[in-house]
């Protein structure tokens, strides 16, 4: 089964990533931060991982719904 992030958009839009470019680097050397088409809002956004455990049900389902499109560079 293929693991997903649930990430936030710099506008708040939550939704899930299969993955998650460069996050084996960490935080320390580039932030946490990557640059994701948003599926909501159609534009290129920095993303990070939402925390999960501050999540609705319903944020978390309709989260793993909307998926972004594969990282292609």
């Amino acid at each position: 089964m293929e693991q997903r992030t649930v990430v936030r958009c710099a506008e708040g839009h939550l939704f899930s990533t299969a993955t998650f470019p460069m996050q084996n680097l960490g935080t320390a050397r580039l932030g946490p931060g990557r640059l994701i088409r948003c599926p909501q809002c159609g534009r290129l956004r920095s993303s990070v991982p939402a925390d999960v455990s501050e999540l609705s049900g319903t944020q978390l389902a309709r989260a793993m719904r909307l998926e972004a499109a594969e990282f292609l560079a």
